[in-house]
Parts: structure tokens; sequence; C-alpha cells
């Protein structure tokens, strides 16, 4: 799986890098994982950096487009996304929280 980057953007404020990238060729969408550490490579970055953000796929088509974020490090990653997609891309340190049980409802 080739992948091309069109687009880079520095984003300073929240400490990562935002790339639009496209994938050519590809009968069926690559998953978020193999999209993430061929990205990853590409980069010269750890896979743990690297969140994909939106996978678009038409069908019949054998273009792929989508949008990632290269943080600069692992914390600034945990304290700017969220539980759900951090947990998306296999942390394990990312745990949903159980909302308390209302007391008195049903009575």
């Amino acid at each position: 799986m080739q992948i091309e980057i069109e687009g880079r953007h520095k984003n300073t404020l929240l400490h990562r890098e935002e790339i639009n990238f496209e994938i050519l060729g590809v009968k069926t969408t690559p998953s978020r994982m193999e999209i993430r550490k061929a990205l990853a490579g590409q980069l010269g970055v750890s896979g743990e950096l690297v969140m994909i953000d939106e996978i678009d796929h038409e069908f019949g088509s054998t273009r792929v487009v989508g949008f990632a974020k290269k943080y600069d490090s692992v914390e600034e990653l945990k304290k700017i996304e969220s539980t759900h997609m951090r947990k998306r891309h296999g942390d394990v340190d990312a745990k949903v929280e159980a909302k308390p049980a209302i007391e008195g409802k049903g009575e």
C-alpha cells in the first residue's frame, strides 16, 4: 500500500501536524491500523503518535482519501484526543467511564 501525502499543516497550538493523504489502487478499504502503520513509517515516527481521523472510499473506486493527525508526543495526544478515538486506535489506557446509576429511578 503506497500512501501519497497531499497536504500537511503544522498546528502549533495543538502540538500536532494535520495530514491529508491519498491511497491509490486498492480494491477494499484498508483498516485504520494498516493505514496508521504505513503512514507512521512514511513519516518516520512511532505508530502511537498517529491518529487516523477520516477515511473515505467511494463505492467502485480504487482511490481512498483521508485525514490523519501526527502528534509531537503521546502526552499531547492523550490530552487532546477523545477517549473513543483513542480506544478505536487500540489505546489500552482509554477506558470509558461508567455513568453512575440514578437512585430512585423506576419507583
